[in-house]
């Protein structure tokens, strides 16, 4: 039977390699029915659903011992490049240098010597010996997003603990892409007696290793590249082919004290770079002692354990070919007793002409140099490492503030914590190498990280439409996304689904679209929308010309490429979904541009496919596909976890319900039961890629509760992938679900909980690393994976957020603790904390604005019944004039707009 749909597919020209149709199309390959205990399953499924800390408030997670072995956290500004730091608190994998790779620089650690009456004691800040520096003894490390804190543990007399962070401000892209480390150091001395210590910072220059980028050893996977090259370090003590002509220099001012690395390149060349070692505080700036090279590590070691001093210089000369220096910062202090003391560093790097992309994408159709950024942004904010090392003197501290405020606005939610560490960990991704941001602003997007270049590159568009949470919180940033897509819309109306000249991907497109509306509601006004209308116009007309050429709703026979890496065949919910609701989105633009012609054609169209879907693919619980002709790679009569996506992406843009109301619901909650599985077992032994471990649980992609799985079954229908989680979390709290809800989120948490995990072995080779357990970036093909950014309709859903930046409209409906509800919300242009409490006859609401502006003339909100009498609205205490509309338990208040500011609060009373 596959032979001859084989030859079949072939003689009709289909667009899929020999290989590739074989795998999609292998029956031999999967057994009908996946082994399960139904009992056991159930049994286990109401233990995790029973769990007292499931919905209790609880507190962020601690990582310690095992819990910390998976830990990488990147750390650099967006599309800057980052140091990742692991549970040893260790700089483990350095990308600073335009590269992919998992390199390590030598001589790069910090270390402290405590003297008490008890005599001296020195150790690395880390727990795993820093050359001849002793390690601490162990480590506990906590994260609220973007800051992660290292406490150490051991027999020294002090305490001290070890935040490390770089700035993350919402709306604010500039400050939010600083190449550079930020190092907050308490030092506490808890005893009755005063106490010397001394902090060392090492580094070694660097510069030079961004070489790294274009040499490694091959592999047939990201598991056996990452275990062919992490080894492969050509660094011995300051030594490596790549080094040569470095100098280091020390500068003192009244504010700072900075160690500046660089080499002798022309700053025109590819790998010309610069880096900076800075202690940030001024009143320690004069005490700061700085060598600009140390080269021998005992007699470093004996002299700093001796005294708590370091020899001294000021510069260094070019180093030889292959060779490097290493130069340190200490800061020698006394602690009264009882006394803390804070102290505040950064590293800081600058290597401005790199090459991001293609020209690191060796197995890629869309590499060879094709899809490629020149490079960096950051290098047009800063003229060189001296004008960015000043900005972070002068400016570190409100960076840090405004870091923080996002963090403190966030972790009010009043959801648990355990789910706010959870939807924060994930903006990870966003400081990983997943992304990097040329010179002339083009944004790239790698699927996710490899092993040592990207994971599938070009922006895929069918992958970044699920992703929100960088739209949502840099509106900017979606805009300039957007923009490169339809810049690229080929004269038939065709979105490359990877940049800058692929082919089309059906699902991708639709997103786009669908995300272009997303990015109009977050603008202040509808000047960026009016410029790209025409071209979103013509990539929605393509979709219908070419798939539904009829006009009535109904997609044509031609297969559609997937997200799934193959075609559908038909009409599968997965797309006719998202194809109504990109009529839908596209109708509202239209009227926006006074097209009406063209929104009532459009209008007309989804009318139609909204009734045919609910029609012809509703089987009475689920939505399903009904195949075409010509069969593809198709799932028929599978319960599919994407099978309403396009009614998800209607929920996040505020399109409401685009089928009967009991039907999502319904729909939804069949993959609750049927696709969620509280223990994975045989499923993940017929995974095309393993992203989960038998005895975990977790939500494959497609079931049969049937019986009848096609032998046409996508290759990817039992594989479990994070978004899964995220995008039936999101509706179930919808429909207040809450239990299901947060047992499904649940499930990653506790497979992302820094435990690292091994035995992944995959019949895919693009999967993980062969290891996983990483809570700072969900896997799926390579690290830090895009797709999971879906985790932030998760806070959309639980907060019922509906916002119209042109419109200057916001609302909410919490489906969360309605009675007493608090949650971070952002804008087009600000962001801050939203609040409600009932009592009885009266709702109480708040906004309080923590950065930036909102603009506001109208608030929606619901309360728990209809019979509220009356509502009063005050801003800064002053009552403001309203008009309150509405119906049922709806009120829409207006006004004339106020511009709310940091600092500012808006609040009504309805009762």
């Amino acid at each position: 039977m596959n032979k001859a749909i084989l030859c079949l597919l072939l003689a009709l020209g289909f667009q899929l390699s020999h290989a590739q149709i074989a795998r999609e199309l292998r029956a031999d390959a999967i057994e009908n029915k996946i082994k399960e205990n139904k009992d056991e399953l159930l049994a286990r499924y109401y233990e995790l659903s029973s769990r007292p800390e499931l919905l209790s408030r609880g507190a962020t997670r601690v990582y310690s011992g095992d819990n910390l072995g998976a830990i990488q956290f990147p750390v650099g500004g967006i599309g800057t490049g980052c140091i990742q730091y692991n549970g040893e608190a260790v700089p483990r994998y350095w990308q600073i240098f335009n590269n992919m790779t998992h390199d390590f620089i030598l001589y790069s650690f910090f270390a402290l010597r405590v003297k008490d009456k008890e005599g001296v004691k020195v150790r690395a800040l880390q727990t795993r010996d820093a050359g001849q520096f002793p390690k601490m003894e162990a480590v506990e490390a906590s994260s609220t997003f973007p800051f992660i804190t290292y406490t150490f543990k051991d027999d020294l007399a002090a305490k001290v603990t070890m935040e490390v962070y770089n700035p993350f401000i919402p709306t604010n892209l500039k400050d939010s892409g600083i190449p550079a480390v930020i190092y907050q150091f308490t030092l506490e001395n808890p005893t009755e007696e005063e106490m010397e210590i001394s902090l060392l910072a090492s580094q070694q220059n660097a510069v030079g290793f961004s070489q790294t980028a274009e040499t490694f050893i091959g592999g047939n996977s990201f598991a056996e590249r990452f275990e062919n090259n992490i080894h492969q370090n050509p660094i011995t003590n300051n030594s490596s082919s790549y080094y040569g002509g470095n100098v280091n220099s020390i500068a003192s001012t009244q504010n700072a004290k900075v160690l500046y690395m660089e080499d002798s390149r022309s700053d025109s060349a590819e790998h010309f770079g610069q880096m900076a070692l800075i202690m940030l505080d001024k009143h320690l700036a004069a005490i700061t002692q700085a060598a600009a090279s140390w080269t021998d590590e005992s007699k470093l070691l004996k002299k700093f354990t001796k005294s708590g001093q370091i020899s001294a210089n000021e510069k260094t000369k070019p180093s030889e070919k292959g060779t490097t220096w290493t130069g340190a910062l200490n800061i020698p202090m006394t602690l009264q007793p009882r006394e803390t003391k804070v102290v505040n560093m950064a590293l800081a790097w600058y290597f401005p002409n790199g090459k991001n992309g293609g020209h690191l994408d060796r197995w890629d159709n869309w590499g060879e140099g094709k899809w490629e950024g020149k490079g960096n942004q950051y290098a047009n904010r800063w003229k060189d490492i001296r004008d960015l090392t000043t900005y972070l003197v002068n400016n570190h501290q409100d960076l840090r503030d405004k870091s923080q405020k996002f963090t403190d606005a966030l972790y009010q939610t009043n959801l648990p914590y355990w789910l706010l560490d959870r939807l924060g960990g994930q903006l990870a991704i966003m400081k990983s190498r997943t992304f990097f941001f040329d010179k002339e602003g083009y944004v790239g997007l790698w699927e996710g990280a490899g092993a040592t270049s990207g994971s599938c590159a070009g922006n895929c568009n069918h992958v970044w439409h699920y992703a929100q949470a960088h739209a949502r919180l840099f509106p900017e940033l979606g805009r300039y996304i957007r923009e490169q897509s339809f810049d690229l819309i080929k004269p038939d109306g065709q979105l490359p689904y990877r940049q800058p000249a692929g082919s089309f991907a059906f699902d991708g497109q639709c997103g786009e679209i669908i995300s272009a509306y997303r990015e109009y509601l977050l603008t202040e006004d509808d000047t960026w929308f009016k410029k790209y209308y025409p071209a979103i116009k013509k990539a929605m007309n393509y979709l219908v010309t070419e798939h539904d050429p009829d006009k009535d709703g109904w997609l044509s026979d031609r297969p559609k490429h997937t997200t799934y890496d193959a075609a559908m065949s038909g009409n599968p919910s997965v797309l006719t979904s998202l194809y109504l609701t990109a009529l839908v989105a596209s109708e509202k633009m239209a009227r926006v541009c006074d097209d009406a012609e063209q929104a009532e054609e459009w209008k007309t169209i989804a009318d139609k496919s909204a009734e045919l879907q609910d029609e012809k693919l509703w089987n009475g619980e689920y939505f399903i596909q009904l195949p075409g002709e010509k069969r593809h790679a198709d799932y028929e009569n599978g319960c599919h976890s994407d099978q309403l996506l396009g009614q998800w992406w209607a929920d996040q843009v505020g399109l409401n319900n685009l089928y009967p109301d009991y039907k999502i619901k319904s729909a939804t909650e069949a993959v609750a039961k049927y696709n969620f599985k509280s223990v994975l077992g045989d499923y993940i032994h017929h995974a095309w890629r393993k992203f989960a471990l038998p005895e975990e649980a977790g939500v494959v992609a497609t079931t049969w509760p049937g019986n009848d799985r096609t032998p046409y079954a996508i290759r990817y229908s039992d594989e479990v992938w994070t978004t899964f989680e995220y995008t039936i979390g999101a509706t179930l709290l919808k429909y207040g679900n809450i239990r299901d809800a947060m047992t499904l989120l649940r499930s990653g948490y506790d497979r992302y909980d820094g435990k690292l995990r091994i035995g992944y072995e995959s019949q895919g080779k693009w999967g993980n690393f062969g290891f996983s357990g990483n809570p700072f970036g969900d896997d799926e093909c390579g690290q830090f994976y895009g797709r999971a950014l879906s985790q932030w309709s998760v806070l959309l859903a639980a907060q019922g957020f509906a916002y119209n930046g042109p419109e200057k409209s916001i609302g909410f409906d919490p489906k969360w603790r309605p009675d007493n509800h608090r949650s971070f919300f952002s804008a087009a242009e600000g962001w801050g904390t939203f609040s409600q409490k009932q009592s009885g006859t009266k709702q109480e609401n708040i906004l309080s604005i923590a950065y930036g502006t909102v603009d506001l003339s109208k608030v929606s909100l619901y309360t728990g019944s209809s019979n509220r009498l009356s509502a009063k609205m005050m801003v800064n205490g002053e009552k403001v004039a309203i008009k309150v509309e509405g119906s049922a338990n709806r009120y829409d208040i207006l006004w004339p707009g106020t511009s709310l500011k940091a600092g500012d609060t808006l609040s009504i009373t309805i009762e």
